[in-house]
């Protein structure tokens, strides 16, 4: 008999990192015969071509109903959670008893793993964390059943563009042949710290009237930057373009390829896909020297922002770190004059990245936690 599993996640197609890393691990696991059925969190029903079923799940109480429900009648071997630590520690506590086994796919965002936190994911039977850094915190917090998730990148989806794909997009968005243009993609609030990417830019553009600013982002986030506002103060309104996450792949694709470089201030990040996906598209990178964005742009697989303050966040007591604006215009500079990082060795390190070795990885957990 195959091995059922239930796989809960965020899946809303307006934007979501872990739709975006969730999809390809399960249907890596329904080729490898596993019986995959996943709990949609923010997923409205939306027609797909996925090779197993989802159930629309609107919050987590109505999750507990599913998995009483799924597990009456289609009794399933282990519960994957790839959500943040708090949710999953809301989870685990509500689910001591539980019949079946629990894997969480989790990011680390920050350092340190907090104790309270530390001690919550001991109590999954494995943790599976998507950087080698976040890998390193929990080690250092005592948590011993966790295993490194090497999120895969597809190359061949993420390819750079030809010099005809790339005038092409750069003519449909205005741009003259010697526009530089300066991408991020993040979303709007407080850890993606968006008015540092602004300001960086600001600074780098007073005296460039073809620099233009693209920024893919939740323009109307309740906890976010009013971005028009920030915009005119910085006097970058004439420069810039917003587009609303979730626009489709096509779009988003024809952005990485009609810029120069992209940047990323996050004050911490658990991994950072758009980097990696920047990096397939050998577009240089420039991102705060931290966390997540250390480990992908280190070794001059990019250009790291050093940072000029920290503070304790209220998010798990991590830290945060705060890229210097002097430092990234600096180096946006040395781009723009074309001193480049690393482009090659960046674009393999993401070419290594195969989804088909995180499936293996997540098999080989499944294996360890209910047996072959």
């Amino acid at each position: 008999m195959n091995k059922r599993i239930v796989y809960l996640t965020d899946m809303d197609i307006q934007g979501s990192g872990y739709l975006n890393l969730s999809t390809p691990l399960l249907s890596g696991l329904t080729e490898l015969g596993y019986e995959c059925k996943a709990l949609g969190l923010g997923y409205r029903g939306t027609q797909h071509d996925y090779p197993f079923s989802i159930i629309p799940t609107a919050n987590l109480q109505e999750v507990f109903a599913q998995l009483q429900n799924l597990h009456s009648v289609w009794t399933f071997d282990c519960f994957i959670v790839a959500l943040d630590i708090p949710i999953q520690n809301h989870l685990l506590q509500r689910m001591r008893n539980r019949p079946f086994k629990y894997i969480g796919i989790l990011p680390i965002e920050a350092d340190p793993l907090c104790m309270s936190w530390a001690a919550q994911i001991t109590q999954m039977d494995k943790a599976m964390i998507i950087s080698k850094f976040g890998l390193e915190e929990a080690q250092k917090a005592g948590v011993f059943n966790a295993a490194y998730l090497q999120i895969g990148v597809d190359t061949e989806l993420w390819k750079s563009p030809t010099p005809e794909e790339r005038q092409k997009v750069r003519s449909i968005l205005g741009f003259e042949e010697d526009t530089f243009a300066v991408l991020t993609i993040a979303d709007n609030q407080e850890r993606k710290n968006l008015s540092r990417s602004m300001e960086i830019f600001s600074d780098f553009a007073k005296d460039k009237p073809n620099a233009r600013y693209i920024l893919v982002t939740r323009k109307n986030s309740p906890v976010g930057w009013n971005l028009d506002d920030l915009a005119i103060d910085l006097d970058i309104m004439n420069k810039m373009l917003m587009f609303e996450r979730g626009i489709d792949f096509k779009q988003l694709w024809s952005l990485y390829a009609a810029c120069d470089c992209f940047l990323l201030t996050s004050k911490t990040e658990g991994l950072g896909m758009p980097i990696l996906e920047a990096m397939s598209m050998r577009l240089p990178c420039i991102g705060t020297n931290c966390t997540g964005i250390k480990e992908s742009l280190t070794d001059n697989r990019g250009y790291l922002i050093t940072y000029n303050h920290t503070h304790v966040d209220p998010f798990g007591n991590q830290n945060r770190y705060w890229a210097s604006r002097e430092d990234g215009t600096y180096l946006l500079k040395k781009i723009y004059g074309k001193e480049l990082p690393d482009i090659e060795a960046a674009y393999k390190y993401v070419e290594d990245r195969k989804w088909s070795i995180a499936v293996d990885q997540l098999d080989k957990a499944l294996k360890e936690v209910i047996g072959e």
